[in-house]
This record gives structure tokens, C-alpha cells and sequence, in this order.
């Protein structure tokens, strides 16, 4: 696989979120044609919504509940805090090769440890960073594109009602985990009206509210199906919202690759287009430029009759000729 080409020209068949167009990428750009080629598939570069690249230092912990492993003095940052930054660091910057060997370009990183932490993913391309300040202080003056927070179970609720403000007053957005163990954090994190939502698979109850707000909700279901929660009921109704994304959560689970992560989600939500959409349409709703990923139909994607289908279940970094 040659892992650039923007100079190189090929013809083969889009596939974005209009659905399938013919048409030839020449120096970056796609156009369309009236003729029909078939030796390539284009997409737009995949987006992971919600990462933890941080906690790649400790990839495959065993098999444990939610809390216990990534709670407040849990196992992930009793790991985190026992490794220095310049470890935790080398150990993103490896996943993040991976993950774009694959045709991931952006990931939209919840950056735990206050200003410091930032350390980890700072100046590296294609990270859109949420930190998560320590205190109001640190809030007015931390350098990133948002905060990232976990659920309102784990803070001050007027902490995060000021952070809100902060973010309002400064034009960051606002992130927070819900919905992920129970519903019990729900109500709380609607409250805040946040800009971006993660989870919500064990409260499809709730998820109107947030809908009806236009609030982005990110699925992360091999995360949930490795804490023994997974609900296709929610990611039915998720599925049909124009604001779904989905993420691969935390890096010690799962690689931040979405070729992997949509080939599990095909298998449980079972609407091929819905969860292609899910996993490129962050780049419009953050404001961020996509490349594309041009895949050759000599080996996986050979004998093809529905190529949506056929991209997400089995395509692999094989099939990639490059990005663009």
C-alpha cells in the first residue's frame, strides 16, 4: 500500500454520504462522469469521534466491569499516572499510525490529566483535543479545542455547570460521557446542554430529548460490547439520527481504527449506509477537511454486488491503495 498519492489519478466509484457516484480523483479532487468504472472504490477518510489515545500505554487489560477499569482510581488511571508523559505519548503516536494506515484521519481525543496531559497529543495531526481542566482556573486558559468530560456522576455538578459557561464564553465545545452504565447521569447531562454527547446505549429512553436538541451522540459498541453492554435498541433508534457518530473509546481496548470499528457495528446495528454515514460525517459537523481512502477491488472487494455492504465487512488495510 502506498500511503499517499494526491498527485496520482484513478477512476472507480465514490462512495460518500449521497450514496454512489463514477468518476475519476485526480490531484486530490473527485469528479464525477457520466461513463462507469469499476477498478476502485473512493471514500472520504473515516472520523473517530470519541478516543482516549492516551491509554494506549496498556493496550488489553483483562476482562473487567466499567467502573473498575476505567472509574475515577481505577485501573486505566492508576496506569496513567504511573507513566510519564513522553511514554504516553510515543505509545499515541503509534496507535495513531495504525488507525491511518486504515484511512482514519481525524479523532476527536478526550484528554484526561489538566494542562499537563495536553503534552500528550500536542502538535500531533489530526487530533482535535478535549482536556479536561482540573479546576475553573485552569479552564479560562487551557489551549485545546474543548473540554472533554466524564459523566456529571464523577464531578461537582456546579463545576461543570461553570465549565459549560467557560466553554460558551471561550467557543470550545463542551463534551460529556452519559448513558453508558445506566440512566442515573442522564438527566443531569442534558441539563448542560452539552455539544457533544458520548454513549448513551443503556438509556435509548432518553435519547429523544437530546435529538430533539440536535446534540451529535457517539456510539463506541465494541466498547460496550467489552463491558457487557451493548443494546442494539439504542443503536436502532441511533441509526436513523442525522447527528450519529460513532468512536472506538479507549485505546488500550481497541485500535482507533473505524474500518475495524464499523465492521463490528455493521454486524449489530445492520444498516450498512447508517454506519458508513456515521463514520464520516464528523468532519462537517466539526468544521474539519476529509482526504480519501482508494481501495482496489482485486482481492476482498472482488465479485461485489452491494459495495456499501461489501466496505464495511470486509475490507481491510489490504485493499487500500492509498490515501489521498
Amino acid at each position: 500500500m502506498r500511503r499517499h498519492a494526491s498527485s496520482s489519478g484513478y477512476r472507480g466509484i465514490l462512495i460518500d454520504e449521497n450514496g454512489i457516484k463514477h468518476g475519476s480523483i485526480f490531484e486530490g479532487k473527485f469528479e464525477e462522469s457520466r461513463s462507469e468504472y469499476s477498478d476502485y472504490i473512493f471514500t472520504p477518510t473515516f472520523f473517530n469521534a470519541h478516543t482516549h489515545l492516551g491509554d494506549a500505554i496498556g493496550k488489553d487489560p483483562p476482562f473487567m466491569d466499567l467502573k473498575s477499569l476505567v472509574g475515577p482510581g481505577g485501573y486505566k488511571f492508576k496506569l496513567l499516572s504511573s507513566n510519564p508523559i513522553e511514554e504516553l505519548r510515543k505509545a499515541l503516536i503509534h496507535e495513531i499510525e495504525i488507525a491511518k494506515s486504515s484511512g482514519t484521519s481525524r479523532f476527536l481525543d478526550f484528554r484526561e490529566g489538566g494542562i499537563e496531559g495536553l503534552k500528550v497529543t500536542e502538535g500531533i495531526e489530526g487530533i482535535i483535543t478535549l482536556g479536561r481542566p482540573k479546576n475553573l482556573e485552569e479552564a479560562e486558559k487551557i489551549d485545546c479545542k474543548g473540554f472533554g468530560m466524564s459523566s456529571v456522576r464523577d464531578h461537582d455538578l456546579e463545576f461543570l455547570f461553570a465549565l459549560k459557561k467557560i466553554a460558551e464564553k471561550r467557543g470550545l465545545i463542551f463534551a460529556i460521557h452519559a448513558g453508558e452504565m445506566d440512566c442515573e447521569d442522564v438527566e443531569k447531562a442534558l441539563e448542560l446542554k452539552p455539544d457533544l454527547v458520548v454513549h448513551m446505549n443503556s438509556c435509548p429512553k432518553l435519547l429523544k430529548p437530546f435529538m430533539d436538541l440536535e446534540i451529535p451522540i457517539v456510539s463506541c459498541i465494541r466498547s460496550n460490547a467489552f463491558f457487557g453492554l451493548l443494546n442494539p435498541k439504542a443503536y436502532e433508534i441511533l441509526s436513523e439520527y442525522e447527528n450519529w457518530l460513532l468512536g472506538t473509546d479507549n485505546a488500550m481496548l481497541f485500535n482507533p481504527s473505524m474500518l475495524e470499528e464499523m465492521k463490528f457495528a455493521s454486524l449489530i446495528v445492520r444498516k450498512d449506509f447508517e454506519v458508513f454515514k456515521a463514520v464520516i460525517r464528523g468532519f462537517k459537523l466539526f468544521n474539519q477537511p476529509s482526504g480519501y481512502v482508494v481501495f482496489h477491488r482485486r482481492r476482498n472487494l472482488k465479485n461485489s454486488k452491494n459495495l456499501i455492504s461489501s466496505l464495511l465487512r470486509r475490507a481491510s488495510v489490504e485493499d487500500i491503495e492509498c490515501i489521498i
